[in-house]
């Protein structure tokens, strides 16, 4: 016997949301039939080992769109066979972090409710890249890659038809096939967004990139950028790939950081130094998240607009669009530089 829910310890898509899944798919295989029961909430909790308020999430998502009701006493039952699965969609990012989670709510909140949606994660390995991505073929109908740089992405990803795949956030340097997606253009991002506050750069004696190496370089073209904003302005310019504890923050230098633990020691280190970020140094983060809006008293950042990503990205597959786009970039200040 089939099992209604399958729930997939190895997927990053939410556990509620595999319950709904579940159900969706089993009524739209014809597994499950109009006045179909499906197991109680206590049932699949029990049978899960899950808490049961995700359960009851999943449930009510069910009742919302019609597809099951309850019978006092008896259950629930497949009430409606009335619906679609537009775009069941694969997505595959390089490692979790805060702002994935706002691309990836926002593809779900602009893909609609009839979008089934499975999230997996490479964090920079080959390996793992390559086998997901031949183990999905033919599950989805659309499949957005976050990819890496590696000699041999072109053909992994032949194995996806083209008018389904759409990559995401960083656009191959060596490849031979133009994928269509929503990028950054590193290089010129932070070239541009720098250039808007160079006045204010030149306060600081010396502009310094914190390019941590870690799993993998960020992408190369931030670096780039960075050089040439700071040769043609003529601005003393440090470019340091090591994690920053190792150095000591002096007053009138300006920190461009990557890495959230990198400004973590940074606000520290200016805390017990009693140096003033804005005032003292320059501070300005890369990615945007919630916490800089009011950790130190707001952290100024550089960032790609996220939201704006998914959004983006959502919208080209819904309407099948191959074309390639390039998402917003821009400085926010909040008073540390």
């Amino acid at each position: 016997m089939v099992p209604v829910i399958k729930i997939d310890k190895t997927l990053a898509t939410p556990v509620y949301q595999q319950i709904v899944n579940s159900v969706l798919s089993h009524i739209e295989d014809g597994y499950l039939g109009l006045g179909a029961q499906i197991p109680s909430i206590n049932q699949v909790s029990r049978d899960y080992h899950l808490a049961r308020e995700t359960v009851v999430k999943a449930f009510k998502i069910l009742q919302e769109q019609g597809i099951i009701s309850a019978v006092h006493g008896k259950g629930y039952f497949v009430s409606s066979l009335q619906f679609q699965v537009q775009n069941r969609m694969f997505v595959l990012f390089d490692t979790f972090s805060s702002y994935k989670e706002v691309i990836f709510r926002a593809i779900q909140e602009h893909t609609g409710k009839d979008a089934l949606i499975d999230m997996y994660f490479h964090h920079y390995n080959f390996r793992v890249f390559e086998r997901t991505i031949a183990e999905s073929v033919g599950k989805y109908q659309s499949y957005v890659v976050m990819p890496m740089e590696h000699d041999r992405l072109d053909e992994v990803l032949k194995v996806v038809p083209p008018d389904k795949l759409y990559l995401l956030d960083v656009k191959p340097i060596d490849s031979s096939v133009s994928y269509p997606g929503v990028f950054q253009d590193f290089e010129q991002d932070i070239f541009n967004a720098l250039s808007s506050i160079s006045a204010s750069c030149r306060k600081y004696s010396q502009l310094i990139l914190v390019f941590r190496n870690q799993i993998t370089d960020p992408p190369a073209g931030i670096v780039k950028g960075f050089i040439r904003f700071c040769k043609t302005n003529h601005f003393d310019s440090l470019v340091l790939r090591t994690p920053l504890n190792a150095r000591k923050p002096r007053q009138g230098e300006a920190y461009v950081i990557i890495d959230d633990e990198d400004l973590v020691y940074l606000v520290e280190q200016t805390q017990s130094l009693g140096l003033q970020p804005g005032r003292d140094l320059g501070l300005i983060s890369y990615n945007e998240t919630s916490l800089k809006k009011i950790a130190a008293c707001g952290i100024s950042v550089l960032s790609t607009d996220f939201a704006a990503m998914g959004k983006q990205i959502a919208e080209m597959v819904t309407a099948g669009k191959n074309e390639i786009r390039y998402n917003p970039f821009r400085f926010i200040d909040r008073g540390s530089f």
